[in-house]
């Protein structure tokens, strides 16, 4: 995250998501309150807003503002009855939160995924639910946190999934906890607007036309103004003769009319309608008057004033009111008389009211709303992980010990200024989720990652080598440190010519290729110009990939036909993660000059030398077959910064057959362009996506059986890079050798990058296969010398 402010925080977020809902007045006024604490905590910080039931789709908000109205005004037992069975019964309450979560989290992606916050906080329950949907079932890594405002934490409002759950006073922790075991909860200011703070009385009367002598209570009930004011008034004349009262109908009209006639000709009564100035208005107050506990009670709070809740409604303001009672932050008055009762006895004890407001004193003043944004800003991984999205964790279900999945580079400096392990390590910090580990999960539990804390400089090492592929063979052929370990980086100095290397690996669930080189240039010097030089974050939606139906059944049609992959000289079992490496380095320009030479792009004459070689290597039979598994980004404009892996694939039978060049390259390209015309990898993308919705332990197996040595004999692909010069701490950065994983029973793959004015490849086999990836690397060579000539 970047730094906005003169003083630097290393946890300032540059864009804050607001999540609220247009629910009555009180949650977008918690927004309201938490943006002018951002901003004065962060200066420039971006802060944006979604409301929640706008984002469920048309209709949705204002069908649920008429269940909510009706419920409460016409309905209070049905009401009472379903918060009642919410906080009762967990099952129920767990279950309305997987229909909601589902519904909202998904229609909440792509806000995010346009948007993409830093940090996003949550005002309203709906809300709430669909980000923790969203960080269990999407991968939503960036902090997120509910604000509870109303005072009682209802069980639909807590989420142990999120990084941290604000509620209103000490007292409203433990049945927060007891609702939502294990729920991550503190105590937070009323998210209040600064103007409701403590003022002086006499002044604030004056200015707004009040009455300077006598009690003036101030009735109001919030935006839709439920209940029964008229009621409220009565009690509140009959328990002071010589009170005032200021009724606020907010934006109830018909209630502000029939106020208004039946006090018409009470001078001791003043009917008002929508309220810009409710802060002046409980400044001017002895004692506030409402009924469901929500913003209004914080309000009060917050200015130190008392608090009376006069015949709370049903559900959420009877518990409210009895939680602020308990804390000692306000006076309940449930029945008929009360309320007058409680004002004779202030008139009697006037210590009674000045309890009340230094209660409320103290409590607005033992906190800081900025502190809870500081907070939930600086949590950096997801409190209880996520789950892996099916083409993430087929890599996962693949992973053996034999054959692990790991990707990664080696990246190769110029001699210049130092290098250090701390240096490394903030790179490798680009990296999503380096800080957690992988769970496989078991018969219902899918697979995950889980944040560990892990710090990624205990993820770099230091070495001293004078031979680069031997350091690569060493470094890929050791397992990641830890259970479940997603990365390391290891610094090699020594090298010939006072050249250093970086070697970087990451467990292929966290990512494709693309994402560890879209993340390793995001730490670089000049990262602004080169692509692809933003962070990437996973995407939450997924509604970026909708391959075209017909041309998904199309390459569904070609993935069936394929069949197994021929019998070859190179197969046999894995039976050990030893690895042996070769790289070769191609002058780019001379590539392109081949390829157009022979009519073909640089990728298919790469796979036609690729073929060249193996046929000189194998000495093939003319009719000698061998399928190349070719990874084919899928990806598109909205996710190329994406992390995780967005690729399907291409598997073609190489013609490694005796014939000239020419001719291998025309058939090269010929089958490559007619299955991607055909759709097959949209298709390939799809069956892995399709398979994450079949029960865990099931789609642990078809993972296994879909990534092995059946179906391919080798894996080859080429992925583009940047054609600019790269420096990471004033170093030139020459050379980014790709390094690929191998798959179970296919002892053999490839993988070649763009890089500045080279094109660099890694053959990597099994120590079984070294004397054929060594063939196989000086054949290369030779075969591009013939074609330069």
């Amino acid at each position: 995250m970047v730094t906005t402010s003169a003083t630097p925080e290393p946890t300032s977020p540059r864009r804050l998501l607001i999540v609220s809902a247009d629910m009555g007045e009180g949650h977008n006024a918690t927004g309201r309150a938490l943006q002018e604490a951002a901003e004065r905590l962060w200066p420039g910080v971006e802060v944006h807003w979604v409301d929640v039931l706008d984002a469920m789709g048309p209709g949705t908000g204002p069908a649920f503002r008429r269940i909510y109205t009706t419920s409460v005004e016409r309905l209070p037992w049905l009401y009472e009855f379903f918060y009642a069975s919410v906080w009762h019964h967990g099952w129920f309450a767990r279950a309305a939160k997987r229909v909601i979560g589902a519904w909202s989290g998904r229609r909440l992606a792509t806000h995010l995924d346009r948007i993409r916050p830093d940090l996003v906080v949550s005002t309203y329950p709906m809300g709430s639910t669909g980000l923790e949907w969203l960080r269990r079932h999407r991968g939503l890594s960036v902090p997120a946190a509910a604000w509870i405002s109303d005072f009682a934490p209802h069980p639909s409002w807590v989420h142990d999934g999120l990084d941290l759950n604000l509620v209103m006073h000490e007292v409203a922790v433990p049945p927060a906890r007891r609702g939502v075991p294990g729920a991550p909860v503190a105590v937070s200011a009323p998210p209040v607007p600064r103007a409701f703070r403590p003022g002086d009385r006499t002044s604030a009367r004056a200015r707004l036309g009040l009455p300077a002598e006598g009690l003036l209570a101030a009735v109001s009930c919030g935006s839709l103004a439920f209940g029964h004011s008229g009621d409220t008034v009565r009690e509140l004349l009959d328990g002071d003769p010589g009170i005032h009262v200021v009724v606020v109908a907010g934006r109830n009209d018909r209630l502000r009319r029939a106020l208004a006639a039946t006090f018409s000709g009470e001078p001791r009564v003043r009917v008002l309608g929508w309220v810009d100035d409710m802060a002046g208005l409980m400044t001017a107050a002895d004692v506030v008057v409402t009924n469901a506990g929500g913003a209004t009670a914080l309000e009060a709070l917050a200015c130190g004033r008392a608090v009376l809740m006069h015949r709370p409604i049903a559900g959420h303001g009877h518990t409210n009111a009895e939680l602020m009672a308990d804390a000692g932050l306000a006076r309940v008055c449930a029945r008929p008389g009360d309320l007058a009762a409680t004002l004779r006895a202030f008139r009697a004890e006037p210590a009674r009211l000045r309890a009340l407001e230094d209660a409320a004193l103290r409590h607005a003043g033992a906190y800081r709303l900025e502190d809870g944004l500081r907070t939930v800003a600086a949590t950096t991984a997801a409190a209880h992980g996520r789950v892996l999205p099916a083409p993430d964790a087929l890599f996962l279900h693949a992973d053996t010990p034999a054959v692990p999945q790991y990707v990664g580079t080696a990246l190769v400096f110029e001699p210049g200024p130092p290098l250090s392990r701390e240096q490394a390590a903030r790179m490798l910090a680009t990296v999503p989720g380096i800080d957690g580990r992988l769970r496989r999960g078991g018969l219902l539990r899918r697979a995950r990652w889980v944040p560990a804390g892990v710090d990624p400089l205990s993820l770099v090492d230091e070495a001293r080598a004078d031979d680069l592929p031997a350091a690569v063979d060493e470094f890929f052929s050791t397992p990641l440190p830890g259970q479940g370990g997603v990365g390391a980086a290891r610094l090699v100095t020594g090298l010939p010519g006072g050249r250093r290397a970086l070697l970087v690996k990451l467990h292929h669930a966290l990512g494709d290729g693309m994402t560890v080189l879209q993340a390793l240039l995001s730490d670089t010097d000049n990262a602004a110009s080169l692509s692809w030089a933003t962070r990437p974050s996973a995407r939450l939606s997924r509604g970026g990939f909708r391959p075209e139906a017909r041309r998904v059944a199309t390459g569904l049609w070609w993935l069936a036909r394929a069949g197994s992959a021929p019998p070859t000289p190179l197969d046999g079992p894995i039976t050990g993660p030893a690895r042996h490496h070769a790289l070769v380095r191609l002058p780019g320009r001379q590539v392109r000059q081949a390829a157009r030479a022979l009519g073909v792009t640089p990728a298919e004459l790469l796979k036609t030398v690729f073929a060249e070689s193996l046929h000189d290597v194998l000495g093939s039979q003319p009719s000698a077959r061998f399928r190349l598994m070719v990874p084919w980004s899928v990806r598109g404009t909205e996710s190329l910064r994406s992390a995780g892996n967005h690729t399907g694939a291409v598997s073609m039978d190489l013609p490694v057959g005796p014939m000239d060049v020419r001719e291998r390259a025309r058939r090269v390209a010929e089958v490559m362009r007619e299955r991607t015309e055909a759709g097959v990898p949209e298709a390939a993308h799809t069956v892995v996506r399709l398979s994450g919705r079949l029960p865990a332990r099931l789609h642990a197996s078809v993972a296994k059986g879909m990534y092995r040595g059946t179906w391919f004999n080798a894996i080859g692909t080429v992925m583009p890079g940047p054609r600019r010069e790269v420096r990471w701490h004033g170093s030139v950065m020459s050379e980014a050798y790709p390094v690929l994983a191998l798959a179970p029973g296919a002892g053999l793959a490839w993988g070649a990058m763009t890089w500045g004015e080279w094109i660099l490849l890694v053959y990597t086999g099994t120590t079984a296969l070294a004397p054929v990836v060594d063939r196989l690397a000086k054949r290369t060579d030779a075969v591009f010398a013939d074609l330069a000539t």
